[in-house]
């Protein structure tokens, strides 16, 4: 455990894998701190230069409604890409539960990455603790939607050529 002051914490990288922050949690979890409530650590991963956020960003911005200036983090050595990982499971079974929205975001950002893209529908599962059935089915949109792309691309070039 380490106390970190709030603004060492690196938010804006990635790691926040929710479609969405819930300002009323947010709203409810500062006020509970406003009345003496503790709350249990943030998880950050440090590269050896930042500590990036994975799991507790309402805590985080609850910290900062409260005026509080510092956190009690659960510190893990790792990169980005780890924290990234980490935060995909984040909340699957405590706090503030995921929302259908956050899971196919979850799933979206790993089909989207260079090297998760390539793993097995069930090891992106596994990740994000949801069904394998449901990666299946947000790998053929996310194709689908891609082609799209694609052909939406491929047109808008043939115009500019004529």
């Amino acid at each position: 455990m380490k106390t970190l002051n709030l603004k060492a914490i690196t938010i804006d990288a990635g790691t926040q894998t929710r479609a969405r922050t819930n300002e009323a949690k947010v709203f409810e979890y500062a006020e509970a701190m406003e009345e003496g409530a503790a709350f249990p650590p943030i998880r950050v991963f440090y590269d050896g230069n930042l500590y990036y956020l994975a799991d507790g960003f309402h805590r985080y911005f609850a910290h900062i409604k409260a005026g509080k200036v510092s956190i009690i983090c659960e510190v893990t050595n790792g990169s980005l890409r780890d924290a990234i990982l980490y935060s995909l499971s984040a909340n699957a079974k405590h706090g503030l539960q995921r929302t259908p929205e956050d899971k196919r975001r979850g799933v979206v950002i790993m089909l989207e990455d260079f090297e998760w893209r390539e793993w097995s529908d069930r090891e992106i599962a596994r990740r994000n603790e949801v069904s394998h059935t449901f990666v299946s089915k947000r790998s053929e949109e996310h194709t689908s939607e891609l082609q799209s792309r694609v052909d939406i691309s491929y047109a808008v070039f043939c115009l500019k050529k004529k």
